[in-house]
């Protein structure tokens, strides 16, 4: 009986520390909990429970850690059973290699500068900055998402990497914009 009861504590502890990292992660978005439902596309009620007593279906989950961009680190967490198959963990590394290699940013993550191309980034945006303006990134990346489209996003992405965006995609607290973002991600990814 003891034993029973210890891991159902277990169990329990596990429940809810996973329902709080993300709820951590809805406040830290500044979404309600229906908007992150709405989000992460499960009911608002399934969401709702899942904050109250950890329970949610194993799907539900699944497409929470997706639309986090934690799937990475799911992934990571699958390889570390003892009994996988050689063959398809040697697979799953090499996937995840390549994925790396693509989208490894133009602009390395130390650099602190960037120097205005107007073809690149459109014209109309910076109509009243010549080419070759340096800007610091933060300000740049910053001047761009206050008047993102998909175009400017995907050429923020190709520049910067998803690693060094997603910080200033979620400051700019847009949901559209975080959709946009996600979407993109798992466009690149698809191409892998």
């Amino acid at each position: 009986m003891l034993k029973e009861k210890y891991k159902l504590d277990e169990y329990e502890k596990i429940l809810v520390s996973a329902s709080k990292k993300i709820r951590a992660e809805r406040i830290g978005l500044n979404l309600t909990q229906k908007e992150f439902a709405e989000f992460v596309d499960i009911t608002h009620s399934s969401y709702m429970r899942y904050e109250q007593s950890g329970q949610i279906s194993f799907e539900s989950y699944i497409k929470i850690l997706i639309k986090l961009n934690k799937q990475e680190q799911f992934s990571k967490f699958l390889d570390g059973f003892e009994f996988d198959d050689q063959k398809e963990r040697a697979f799953i590394s090499d996937k995840n290699k390549k994925f790396s290699n693509f989208i490894n940013p133009i602009i390395a993550p130390n650099k602190k500068y960037i120097i205005l191309d107007k073809d690149v980034f459109g014209a109309e945006l910076f109509y009243s900055v010549e080419d070759g303006h340096k800007y610091e990134v933060n300000t740049f990346i910053n001047i761009v998402l206050n008047s993102w489209d998909d175009k400017r996003l995907m050429q923020l992405l190709k520049y910067f990497g998803e690693k060094r965006m997603k910080p200033y995609i979620l400051k700019q607290k847009d949901i559209k914009l975080l959709k946009a973002f996600n979407r993109h991600i798992k466009s690149i990814k698809r191409l892998k």
